[in-house]
This record gives structure tokens, C-alpha cells and sequence, in this order.
């Protein structure tokens, strides 16, 4: 009799369980209210009535001008999230942000003290951006669900993210007013996803190609270390993070000096600058590798659009492997398609003009300015163990 009832107590427990997961999940796809938890960092909750039906919204709390100062200062190629912190403390009073009860935790929540890592959640946090037109097209190449229609995205209101029952993610219009501007949220994001492919140091003092160098082999960052003799002289030497792995690379270090690495960079940011002096000048000469881009999309396209006609016609085993290959070329697009918002982007808030100047007297220009202009216009250069060419691929 026990045992039953404890079993009884169970399915009631998982059942109870169920329904409030239904019913927060259905209420976070059919409104725009805040659905509780922890409070996150930059506003507070006001009880409303929106569409006859009431619920919480959240508004800008006190702590609102130091979230957009925040994203500001990130959007800067070389603000790191300590750089911020460090800023914040020294400047509590002008910023406005120092209440003990308010630092951020999870997510950007007040439950402890505001570090790297929450400050790193409050900047991937789509809660905050004024959701328009480019933040939809984001969200469709990261593979989210969107529920609201491209109209919803009005450039004023926010966006909450939550898990859905297939295991990914679907994103919903709040009925809350963004705090950030989406061309510096969607720069942020930029940064971020470069951040996580990439091994950077605070201070670039060993080159100013620090954090932007990898390895074509393992496709992992390129350390630039320095060895020091007993006669003072000091020699730079590259090696390989990938070496360290589970999955060795081919090799530690590399035929290629940093130095040729250095110079062959500055000549191609050099050639850079003057095609988009020249581009600006003519207004119509096209970006190849754009271009290239969008061929391949096409290609993808069609391909996909060839599957699903045959779709019809094939059976079980077949159609499995048809719906898996689409699955694969819709990967390949989505991913072909951000790097083309990504350029786009960098191509509108990025000026060639400025770039000429410290270009032209780059040798008086200090390591850290150096890094700077280069992570402004640089993706990624690729360097290889088996030749001393390398690859660059240009952000602008």
C-alpha cells in the first residue's frame, strides 16, 4: 500500500511538473511578458495589461546606462570584459551601477557579484538589443525557432530566448523596450564568436598579430611566445595550441618566421585599403569573395530545392538520407550566410579612410595599436606547417 502510493505521488509529482513546463512554455510562445526568475541586470518588472491580458514587463531599472556603456565599450575592438569591470569600479559613482544587490549572476541576474562571466552572459543576451530586421536574419542563421513574424522586429522592442521541447532554442518579441542599438549588439555578437575561435592575450606585446593567427591543419590558434638568451637578444618563435591536444597537430612550430608573417600582413592590409579607397571612389567595384559567397548560397539552393523534389517519390531509407543531406546543406548555408551579414556589417560601420592614416606611419604606431587596426580589418590569417604561404581573410 505504501509503495503504491508512493508511486501514485510520483506520477502526480511528474505530472504537476508537466503541466507548469506546458503552461510557461505556451505562455512564453504566445505573450511577450517576463515569465519570472531571477531579475536581469538593467531592469525591473511592472505589472501591465498588453492585448487584454495581464502580466509582467520589464522596464529600465537604474542600472540601465551602465548595460548600454557597457555594449558600447565591448564594441571596441580592444576592450576586453576586464577592461570594463576595472572601468566600473573605478568610475562607480558617474556610472551607477554599484548597488551590492544589483550586480549581475547568471544571465545577467542580481543574485551575486558582477565578474567576467556574468558580464559575458548580460552580452550575448538578445534581451537587451532593439530587435529589428538584421537581429531576424541572426537569429535564422543560428538555427533558432522564431516565432513572430519579420514585421514584430520594429527596431524598438527586445527578445527573449528560451529552450524548446526538441532540445534547441526558439526566440519571442517581448513586449519590452530594447536598451541596444542592434548595429552594436550584432557587433558584440561578432566579437564574441571571434573570441571563442581564438586564443588572445590582454596585452599583444609579443606581436600584433596576437589572437588572429591559426593553424590550417587543426584550424586552432597560433601562440606567439618569446625566448630570451643570456646575451640580451630575444627571438619570437610560433607555436602550434594545437601540438597540446588530444589530436596532436602535424607539428609545434612552423617553417614561416613571425616576422615575414608580420610583413606579408601589413603589405595586404595595405593593397586592402587602397581597393576600398578605390571601391568608395568608383562605387561599383565588386567584393570578390562576397561574391563568392553568394555563389555558393545558390548553389546550396539549388541543390536543396533538387532533394525536396525528389522527396515525393523516394522511399523510407531513401527519404532518411535525402532529409539528412538537406539538414547538412541547410548548415552550410546558414553558416555561408552569416559570414555575409558579418561582412556586411563591417563594411557599414568600417571606414577605409581612417585605416590610410596609421597605415602610412605604421612603424611609429605602438603594438597595441597595431593589434587594433589589424583585428579591425582582419578575420583570420591562416599559416601552414607544410609551406611558408599564408592565407588572410579579410573582415572588411
Amino acid at each position: 500500500m505504501r509503495n503504491n502510493l508512493l508511486n501514485f505521488a510520483e506520477f502526480e509529482r511528474e505530472t504537476i511538473a508537466g503541466r507548469v513546463a506546458d503552461a510557461y512554455n505556451t505562455r512564453g510562445r504566445e505573450t511577450g511578458f517576463y515569465q519570472g526568475g531571477t531579475m536581469n541586470f538593467g531592469y525591473t518588472t511592472e505589472r501591465m495589461t498588453v492585448n487584454g491580458k495581464k502580466g509582467s514587463v520589464l522596464v529600465p531599472s537604474g542600472q540601465a546606462g551602465a548595460l548600454k556603456l557597457a555594449y558600447e565599450m565591448y564594441a571596441e575592438p580592444s576592450t576586453s570584459l576586464r577592461d570594463i569591470l576595472t572601468y566600473f569600479k573605478e568610475h562607480q559613482e558617474e556610472v551607477g551601477y554599484l548597488r551590492n544587490d544589483e550586480y549581475g549572476g547568471k544571465n545577467g541576474s542580481h543574485n551575486g557579484k558582477l565578474n567576467t562571466g556574468s558580464l559575458s552572459m548580460i552580452l550575448k543576451n538578445p534581451l537587451y538589443v532593439r530587435a529589428d530586421k538584421s537581429v531576424y536574419a541572426y537569429f535564422q542563421t543560428m538555427g533558432y525557432e522564431i516565432i513572430d513574424d519579420i514585421e514584430a522586429y520594429d527596431g524598438v522592442h527586445g527578445v527573449f530566448i528560451h529552450d524548446n521541447a526538441a532540445g534547441g532554442k526558439y526566440v519571442k518579441v517581448g513586449y519590452h523596450e530594447g536598451l541596444v542599438e542592434p548595429e552594436i549588439w550584432l557587433r558584440v555578437q561578432d566579437k564574441k564568436a571571434n573570441n571563442i575561435s581564438f586564443h588572445t592575450n590582454r596585452k599583444v606585446m609579443n606581436s600584433w598579430l596576437v589572437g588572429i593567427i591559426r593553424c590550417k591543419e587543426c584550424n586552432l590558434s597560433v601562440l606567439i611566445d618569446i625566448q630570451r638568451r643570456k646575451s640580451g637578444l630575444s627571438y619570437r618563435y610560433l607555436v602550434d595550441s594545437g601540438w597540446h591536444t588530444v589530436n596532436k597537430c602535424d607539428a609545434r612550430s612552423y617553417r614561416i618566421r613571425i616576422d615575414d608573417i608580420e610583413k606579408q600582413v601589413f603589405e595586404a592590409m595595405t593593397v586592402r585599403v587602397n581597393e576600398l579607397e578605390i571601391a568608395r571612389k568608383q562605387k561599383e567595384t565588386p567584393d570578390m569573395e562576397t561574391e563568392s559567397i553568394k555563389t555558393d548560397i545558390l548553389k546550396l539552393d539549388t541543390e536543396i530545392r533538387s532533394l525536396m523534389d525528389r522527396m515525393a517519390e523516394a522511399n523510407d531509407v531513401v527519404f532518411s538520407y535525402i532529409q539528412q543531406r538537406i539538414k547538412e546543406l541547410h548548415a552550410k548555408k546558414s553558416e555561408l550566410e552569416r559570414k555575409l551579414q558579418t561582412k556586411a556589417r563591417k563594411h557599414k560601420t568600417i571606414d577605409a579612410k581612417p585605416l590610410a592614416e596609421p597605415l602610412a606611419v605604421w612603424d611609429t604606431l605602438s603594438v597595441q595599436e597595431k593589434h587594433d587596426i589589424a583585428a579591425e580589418m582582419i578575420e583570420v590569417v591562416y599559416i601552414s606547417h607544410n609551406s611558408n604561404e599564408i592565407e588572410i581573410v579579410f573582415g572588411i
